[in-house]
């Protein structure tokens, strides 16, 4: 199996150097799997997807579940993102879903993006999960003054079209309640949204999910699969699994080569975070940063930032394209710059931490859950950097495919059904993005 990018970043043998990482100590005392065993259905990938999915097998279905991940438990983008419970899951936008799928199915696509918000919620109650939950909206802010116009549009069609709670703020406004900066010019705010430690999230439902009885093996990569008549077997270094059916819920972290329907259909695009030191009273108040609440900016190649309980300022934005740890220090390094051209009174604040993982995209640029034609494989993926609302959710309703057998039991939007196309001479996937982003850099510095 071959993948995408430098070896340096699917070291699945230790968790990525993170703040989540650093401040977050739990050991689950899990096995890797050493012996040849049997299970009604065999999970790739202990992520969110991937334990949600158990959980309502094992809680609905009472089925057999066992479930497999290459690293530790929540190893990829579910302990490393940057905790946003934002919506939709999507790289386009409303005008274009309506054009392709009709207004009906976008509604209910925006429904169903605001059910997997309430279903992150859900869970972070019903499991009893502290993972540190701030703010009580999501902020989408106008980085240049021509684009308060697009965002008070937007907020007024999400409410119109899709009754989503919205509020739009000045730049003024936003100063007060938000904060001030050379990006700021006013923004939108909507819900549901909040944030969250991704690691104590997925160490929550991990916990839950032991609770259940789900058999967990990390460090445990599936090299292998092969089909023997009516079940599947998966085999990995020390041991394998043979089963009746297989979910994968790997999401960018897919290993080309292991379904053959599957192969040369996601991009996996790296994404980059930095963590400042904690900031005093004094210095968040020069630029008076009031608001817990995550924030996205309206550029192309969009920042993502947020306080967190203890006064860091996490900030996070397109990744490299190479995948080395040296292009992730030459990345943050960048990012730095971006960050302090933003907030130029926290010029001397050093940066204590950065790391990266992967966003799982698509040529259909929304999510993608389904049942491979003729097999009794599953999968859910392409979460667009939106996964902490999207992949718990996705695992639920994999649950319900699985279960049935049969995707027209699914009521859910067809926009998430169904595999995106594969990509022509994929080799050059990365290529192609490097292209997207060049063109974006262009719109973004014509403020376009």
């Amino acid at each position: 199996m071959k993948n995408i990018y430098h070896s340096d970043i699917y070291k699945f043998e230790k968790p990525v150097n993170s703040y989540w990482e650093d401040t977050t100590k739990e050991n689950f005392n899990l096995n890797k799997l050493t012996k040849d065993i049997n299970s009604e259905v065999a999970i790739i990938g202990g992520g969110y997807t991937g334990l949600l999915c158990a959980i309502n097998l094992i809680e609905n279905y009472n089925l057999d579940v066992i479930l497999l991940e290459a690293g530790k438990v929540g190893w990829g983008a579910s302990s490393r993102n940057g905790g946003f419970c934002a919506f939709p899951p999507i790289k386009t936008n409303f005008k274009n879903l309506q054009k392709i799928y009709g207004k009906d199915e976008t509604k209910k696509f925006f429904r169903n993006s605001v059910e997997g918000s309430n279903y992150t919620k859900s869970i972070i109650q019903n499991y009893n999960i502290d993972c540190e939950v701030t703010g009580d909206c999501n902020f989408i802010l106008a980085h240049h003054p021509n684009k308060f116009k697009q965002i008070r549009e937007q907020a007024e069609i999400y409410k119109s079209e899709f009754s989503i709670e919205t509020e739009v703020y000045s730049k003024e406004e936003f100063n007060n309640i938000g904060h001030t900066g050379t990006e700021q010019y006013g923004a939108l705010s909507y819900k549901p949204g909040f944030a969250i430690n991704p690691l104590k999230f997925v160490n929550g439902i991990a916990r839950y999910a032991l609770s259940k009885k789900l058999k967990i093996y990390d460090h445990t990569l599936v090299s292998k699969i092969e089909k023997n008549n009516n079940s599947y077997t998966l085999i990995t270094s020390e041991g394998s699994v043979n089963t009746k059916k297989i979910v994968v819920a790997t999401n960018g972290f897919y290993q080309e080569g292991l379904v053959p329907q599957m192969n040369s259909r996601i991009l996996p695009v790296i994404s980059n975070i930095i963590v400042t030191r904690k900031l005093s009273k004094n210095e968040i108040d020069l630029h008076n940063f009031k608001t817990y609440s995550p924030i996205m900016n309206t550029k192309n190649l969009l920042y993502y930032y947020r306080k967190l309980p203890d006064n860091r300022i996490l900030f996070g934005t397109r990744g490299d394209f190479i995948g080395s740890d040296q292009s992730n220090f030459n990345r943050s390094k960048k990012m730095e710059k971006f960050f302090k051209n933003i907030f130029p009174d926290w010029s001397k604040i050093s940066i204590d931490y950065s790391w990266r993982g992967f966003i799982a995209m698509s040529q259909k640029l929304t999510p993608s859950i389904g049942k491979i034609e003729n097999e009794e494989i599953y999968y859910g993926f392409g979460y667009h950097g939106v996964g902490v609302s999207t992949a718990p959710w996705t695992g639920k309703q994999l649950s319900k495919l699985v279960f049935s057998s049969n995707s027209k039991d699914l009521n859910i939007s067809k926009i998430y059904k169904g595999l995106p196309k594969k990509f022509i001479f994929p080799r050059l996937r990365v290529f192609y993005f490097r292209l997207a982003v060049l063109f974006y850099i262009i719109k973004d510095r014509l403020n376009i």
